[in-house]
């Protein structure tokens, strides 16, 4: 529901966790990537902890994890393997959120420009976008492997609203994540975070400005944010 409030000119996502569940198929690229070289499998309650901070530092838990400590060439190594295999399945079992897909289009309609800010690489971002038919949603697309500052620095989320043609405009990040809130607090933006993605620390120890637990709630949520 929305009181037809003011809403921001922008509005920042997180892709992972918060528009889309996709640890299934990230696990499944973690995992064959693991077999290769004897690890075990990890459980998708794992490779879910591990998501956040972009593929490599997660390839480089995930090896930690299974074995002997990666060295630099290792976890390089691991990460090519990685990328081959969730490209050619990026969005086999990975499902969009409830009501993502009609918010957005709503938001899109009452003239809010939306765009990602992921820590996850490009290619894997946009390749799972277009597997889901939302990259049209989005005005501007950023990965953690094609910037120089990525999330929780806030110059990531600055340099996606400058791609979207909305540096100066009133915004505001959504995510899931310590990650994510800490990437749009540095970037002096409000954040309103959901509840059901893949934080590591409960929502309420977040620091969000507003958290919401269902999707729909989003456009109530960025009025309320915006009317402080």
């Amino acid at each position: 529901m929305t009181g037809g409030g003011r809403l921001p000119d922008a509005v920042v996502f997180d892709l992972d966790g918060t528009l889309i569940d996709s640890v299934a198929d990230i696990g499944a690229a973690v995992n064959r990537t693991l077999g290769e070289r004897g690890r075990r499998r990890l459980s998708l309650d794992e490779v879910r902890g591990m998501i956040g901070m972009g593929a490599g530092a997660m390839l480089e838990i995930a090896l930690s994890a299974t074995g002997p400590a990666p060295s630099g060439d290792e976890v390089d190594h691991a990460m090519e393997r990685y990328l081959t295999f969730y490209k050619a399945h990026p969005a086999e079992h990975t499902v969009i959120y409830p009501c993502v897909v009609e918010v957005l289009k709503s938001l899109r309609a009452r003239g809010v420009l939306l765009g990602i800010c992921s820590n996850k690489p490009l290619v894997t971002t946009n390749l799972a976008l277009r597997a889901l038919g939302l990259d049209v949603l989005f005005a501007g697309v950023t990965g953690g492997d094609e910037v120089p500052h990525r999330k929780p620095d806030g110059r990531h989320v600055r340099l996606t609203l400058d791609l979207m043609g909305a540096a100066g405009a009133s915004a505001v990040m959504v995510g899931d994540s310590e990650i994510d809130v800490a990437a749009g607090k540095d970037a002096g933006l409000p954040v309103v975070a959901v509840t059901y993605g893949y934080a590591q620390a409960p929502a309420e120890h977040l620091q969000a400005d507003i958290l919401i637990d269902r999707f729909d709630a989003l456009a109530e949520a960025l009025e309320r944010v915006m009317s402080r």
